[in-house]
């Protein structure tokens, strides 16, 4: 897997005099997890790109034109946004879904063959790629090499002093004369190929011999070969099988398939996608490089743990330490491209591993852009399973960003460095799920840019208060916990705010993404879908502005699967660790966690405390409680004296007075995360969190008793009533996301607040060493006290979150159709998506059903004709047997004709409406002259005759005009 450095001199084989004073090993690394995402993107992009591919290459291009056409003729408009597209598509959905039904191609058989043959493929490399390596390089076994079975020895000591399972082959490539050695090989079947070199060396260099061999054992020993090779043995036959056909059959509908006219309607999403492809191809590759990077620094302190020498990897470094200028910087690009790190790299990690433990901008930009680029490929994940794609991304983009921040603020807190802030982690990988947005077919769709890609900044938003919370969250526990090892609280620690990242994922894909295109929802649309009547009144504008947009905001879908009571453990799991700090009055005292000495063996530093007890926090969502109970009585006062008279008040009132205590909930519960954030440093956030939290809790219990205590007053027409549906979930899921928002502000103002007291830079912040945190304890009896408190304030929260969950997927803010909400007016086509919308309504079977008419009439005509003529009483009884079987196939013809499309654009429409109105009268008068058969009865059925056909002429011309369809020669 790697080759150390060969520039060394000799020397005898020792541990490095200054080793890494800190166990690497103490958190779990997340390279792993960031192969998973690798993993899962070409798994996904491959499900997405097969299907494409094999329908471009063997579906009929009469029938793909034909589906394409469905949608033009459904009135839909390519080029306007996504919001009004979505709302046009839903005008017919039947005729929409008739339609593409009897077009479309299926090729799942085919599209399975390929996806199989494309695992198998990968399996076959990653199978072979031992045996190509072997023969590539022509090696031969040890023993060959070793006829003397001088190294034998040396090597079985190395092999046992590793505690390895199996015992790997050793190879030699005798053509070779560099100095380093390679892992590969099966997890069952693990090969070491020793360079001719590095044998031929091995008497007068035992120390570089010994410390090659231990590093490719400790590769063996952290299971490196398994994952890398797979994927590796998945990227290159996605490469072949899957990336480049769909590059080909992209590139192919971009620039020649179909008209040009075509070609310039669609292009903007054609692009978009081929731009997605490439930054596939970026995103992968360079994030397997940077993943192989860390894995050999790994190892390198692995073989420096079982005592190789530092010297393989001095020369090197002494050497780039030289360099300087421009230079360095281009030597810094292309290392990005390179599989190992710099020597120097790697030889300042043997002292001091930091490059393990830092934050770097690339790798979480990566990761945010890898997770995007999989959730466009994951777009056919139906509804039902919408959660579940919510937490798959949002699992490995948090869980990603999580790990390197947990292990960050672990390390700064045993060097005794500044503990970082975690937004810039949630900066960067929202950075990443921006570019993926933008460059993306995603948020733009069949545009060019979003109309408002400003609403992408929600993402990123959420992101960087789940990682600010994170960074925090980590900080508390890692003062506290005292188990053998931190990983079960780091595991708790990120399951929570992937959580919170979920609903607000599973919000954006459901309702939230609509803001790409700008504020779609009229106020009309907002009270049908509240099932509330009416229109507000002038002197309520202000407050329906505010209930639109609470109402719209992440937290306020109440269904389980949108994850909403995922917000609440952001306060709870702080609490939590407030709980835990104070039940040894306040801090470890002297006693050392059993996970620091294992990380610091040798060491006498002490843990440390949580920056403070819960007794501050829970004055603080206290005196926040108190305030939020006064604004609810105040807004339930003047609700009360709301006047009804006015028309069509009734049904936005009745909002405001479901919506009120939300409102003042959110406001009190921000207000009490601002002040507490504005005078905490450490641990500002989660404070602020934790005493909003209880701020919430307090006001669904105000709000519960006043509402009981308010029972029947007031007009009778509005009365206030409890719902688990609205104040439950919005109080505790929303408040809690507005009151981290609001913690935000409150820490800016704190910050600005200093710099005026003090002059200090804002932000700057001493370090914080791991170590014990003095603090005036409470008397034994008030500690008691405020233990019990937050228990009860855990417990609580927890239990009206459980009250709040509504299992049934028919309840709650989410079955509300959203489609009811947007903007049902649309803008006008222009003249060319017109003629082309015109077109596609004659080809797809508009003319069809015209044919269809006209058939069915000139059946009609015949048997009227041969009544006429009829001279014979059989005859004539014949001949309206016949007139009635038209008279059915005129019928049927009709009804086929009106579960058609209307016709795009409002005077075709006018004139088709006008053929089917006067088919069905014909169809009226067929009937009852078949059934009683005189003069009157004859004249009607000729004039109506005579008017069906006029007004299919007329269609039949407009059409022509319209350039829909060719007119008939003269």
């Amino acid at each position: 897997m790697s080759v150390v450095p060969t520039d060394t001199a000799p020397g005898a084989a020792q541990p490095p005099a200054d080793s890494a004073p800190y166990d690497e090993r103490v958190l779990a690394a997340g390279t792993t997890l960031r192969f998973v995402l690798l993993l899962a993107l070409l798994a996904a992009a491959g499900s997405s790109m097969i299907p494409r591919t094999v329908w471009h290459l063997l579906a009929s291009s009469e029938k793909a034109d034909m589906a394409a056409a469905c949608s033009l003729a459904a009135g839909i408009d390519p080029s306007v946004s996504m919001n009004t597209s979505f709302v046009q598509s839903g005008h017919q959905p039947a005729a929409l879904s008739e339609c593409t039904a009897r077009f479309a191609q299926d090729f799942t058989g085919v599209v399975l063959g390929v996806g199989t043959l494309a695992l198998a493929a990968a399996l076959a490399v990653y199978w072979l790629i031992p045996v190509w390596r072997t023969r590539r390089t022509k090696v031969v076994p040890l023993d060959v090499i070793d006829v003397h079975g001088r190294l034998r020895p040396l090597l079985d000591e190395l092999v046992t002093l590793t505690g390895l399972d199996r015992t790997p082959r050793f190879v030699v490539d005798p053509a070779s004369r560099t100095t380093g050695a390679i892992a590969f090989g099966r997890p069952r079947r693990p090969v070491i190929r020793l360079d001719g070199g590095l044998v031929a060396t091995a008497d007068a260099e035992r120390a570089r011999f010994r410390a090659v061999v231990l590093h490719e054992l400790a590769h063996l020993h952290n299971k490196d070969i398994g994952i890398t090779y797979a994927t590796v043995a998945l990227w290159r036959v996605f490469l072949v099988l899957v990336l480049l056909p769909w590059a080909a059959v992209g590139t192919d509908i971009l620039f020649f398939r179909g008209t040009a006219d075509i070609r310039g309607l669609f292009a903007p999403f054609n692009a978009h996608a081929q731009v997605l492809g490439g930054l596939l191809v970026l995103a992968v590759y360079l994030s397997r490089l940077e993943i192989v990077r860390h894995r050999e620094i790994y190892a390198d302190l692995m073989a420096a743990r079982w005592g190789a020498s530092a010297e393989p990897w001095e020369g090197g470094a002494a050497r780039q330490r030289s360099e300087g200028g421009w230079r360095e910087l281009f030597v810094r690009f292309a290392g990005l491209w390179h599989t190992h790190p710099s020597p120097a790299l790697r030889h300042a990690s043997l002292t001091d591993p930091k490059a393990l433990f830092a934050l770097t901008a690339l790798p979480l930009l990566l990761a945010g852009l890898a997770a995007d680029i999989l959730v466009w490929h994951l777009g056919a994940v139906p509804d039902e399973l919408l959660w579940l794609k919510a937490l798959l991304v949002a699992g490995l983009v948090v869980g990603i960003g999580g790990v390197a921040l947990w292990r960050a603020v672990l390390y700064a807190l045993l060097a005794g460095r500044p503990v970082p802030s975690g937004w810039s982690v949630g900066l960067w990988l929202g950075l990443g799920v921006v570019v993926g947005e933008l460059t993306g077919p995603r948020a733009a769709m069949n545009q060019w840019l979003p109309a408002h890609p400003e609403a992408l900044l929600i993402l990123v938003a959420a992101l960087v208060l789940v990682m600010t919370w994170t960074g925090q969250n980590a900080e508390w526990w890692l003062r506290t916990w005292r188990g053998r090892s931190p990983g079960p609280v780091m595991l708790a620690g990120l399951a929570v705010p992937v959580l919170a990242y979920a609903s607000v994922l599973y919000w954006w894909w459901f309702l939230g993404e609509v803001l790409t295109d700008g504020w779609p929802f009229t106020t009309a649309g907002v009270l049908t879908a509240y099932n509330l009547p009416g229109l507000p009144p002038p002197d309520i504008g202000p407050l329906w502005h505010a209930v639109a947009v609470v109402g719209f905001l992440p937290g306020t879908l109440a269904r389980a699967g949108s994850l909403w009571w995922a917000q609440v453990l952001l306060w709870v799991l702080p609490l939590l660790a407030l709980i835990v700090a104070s039940r040894s009055g306040g801090g470890l005292g002297g006693e050392r966690p059993r996970w620091l000495t294992r990380t610091l063996p040798g060491r006498v530093a002490t843990g440390g405390a949580a920056p403070y007890g819960p007794g501050r926090l829970l004055a603080a969502g206290l005196a926040g409680g108190v305030v939020c109970s006064a604004g609810l009585a105040v807004a339930l006062a003047r609700l009360r004296t709301a006047d009804l008279g006015a028309v069509g008040a009734t049904g936005p009132l009745r909002l405001a007075q479901i919506m009120a205590p939300v409102l003042v909930i959110c406001a009190a519960t921000a207000l009490t995360a601002a002040v507490v954030a504005a005078l905490t440093d450490s641990g500002w956030l989660t404070a602020g969190l934790v005493s909003a939290g209880i701020t919430a809790l307090l006001g669904v219990g105000a709000t519960y008793a006043l509402m009981r205590a308010d029972a029947g007053a007031g007009p009778g027409t509005v009365s206030w009533s409890l719902s688990r549906d609205v104040h439950l979930p919005y109080a505790v899921g929303l408040g809690t996301l507005v009151a981290g928002l609001a913690a935000f502000v409150g820490r800016g103002a704190g910050l600005f607040r200093r710099w005026l007291v003090t002059g200090r830079r804002a932000g700057s912040r001493p370090a914080a060493r791991l170590a014990q945190v003095e603090e005036h304890s409470l008397r034994p009896v008030w500690r008691r006290a405020v233990r019990v408190a937050a228990i009860g304030a855990v417990v609580a929260g927890v239990g009206a979150t459980a009250l709040g969950v509504d299992v049934s997927e028919s309840r709650g803010q989410s079955s509300r159709p959203a489609a009811l909400m947007l903007d049902q007016s649309a803008p006008a086509p222009s003249a060319a998506v017109s003629r082309l919308q015109h077109q596609a309504w004659a080809a797809a079977g508009g003319l069809e059903r015209i044919q269809a008419l006209q058939a069915a009439e000139r059946g009609y005509s015949a048997a009227f004709t041969a009544g006429g003529r009829s001279t014979t009483d059989a005859g004539f009884l014949e001949v309206m047997d016949r007139m009635k079987t038209t008279c059915g196939e005129m019928d049927r013809a009709a009804r086929q004709a009106k579960t058609y499309f209307s016709v795009p654009s409002g005077a075709g429409q006018r004139m088709w409406a006008r053929v089917l109105a006067r088919h069905r009268a014909m169809v009226g008068t067929c009937r009852s002259l078949a059934t009683r058969p005189s003069a009157t009865t004859a004249k009607a059925a000729g004039t109506a005759r005579r008017n069906a056909v006029d007004s299919v002429d007329a269609m039949l011309y407009w059409l022509a005009e319209k350039g829909a369809i060719r007119s008939k020669s003269p």
